[in-house]
């Protein structure tokens, strides 16, 4: 009797616990991230990393213009990003003629060591430098690379 008293014990609390473990969890919600914490977060220190340089492309959304490949200059200074499209998305005429390309001034502020971007299809090069850039900005392009909060600010700039 007393093992069937002990046996039904056991019984009662584990099926408690497993009852306890069925239900429903609530989890925290997930906060979404900022398109600029991405960004920030996509950083890269050196224009050399090809690696690095290639992920913040495409979290910047150079694929969005077409196929593209990139060569990075990095035997001597001026350090630079060249973006060779071979086809695009939108039509050539609308990007020989835009008067910016936003991902040329987030690169400038997000590759420490980077001078400028060249962006290529066929004939045409678009050309930033940091120098063209601060001018533009009225101040430091690298320092809108500081923090996802100073992103926003260069976004609000470029429109």
């Amino acid at each position: 009797m007393k093992k069937k008293t002990g046996f039904l014990i056991v019984l009662l609390i584990t099926s408690a616990l497993i009852l306890a473990g069925c239900a429903p969890y609530e989890r925290e919600p997930v906060q979404e991230r900022s398109v600029y914490e991405e960004y920030y977060d996509a950083r890269a220190q050196y224009v050399g990393s090809a690696s690095d340089v290639g992920n913040l492309l495409k979290v910047l959304g150079a694929g969005e213009y077409g196929n593209y490949t990139i060569a990075l200059t990095t035997d001597q200074e001026p350090y630079g990003i060249t973006v060779n499209y071979s086809e695009l998305t939108i039509p050539e005429s609308e990007f020989t003629t835009m008067e910016r390309i936003p991902y040329a001034y987030h690169l400038l502020a997000l590759v420490e060591n980077v001078s400028f971007v060249d962006i290529n299809y066929n004939d045409y090069t678009y050309h930033l430098d940091v120098e063209q850039a601060n001018e533009e900005m009225g101040g430091d392009i690298k320092e809108y690379g500081s923090s996802a909060e100073t992103l926003e600010e260069l976004d609000e700039k470029l429109e």
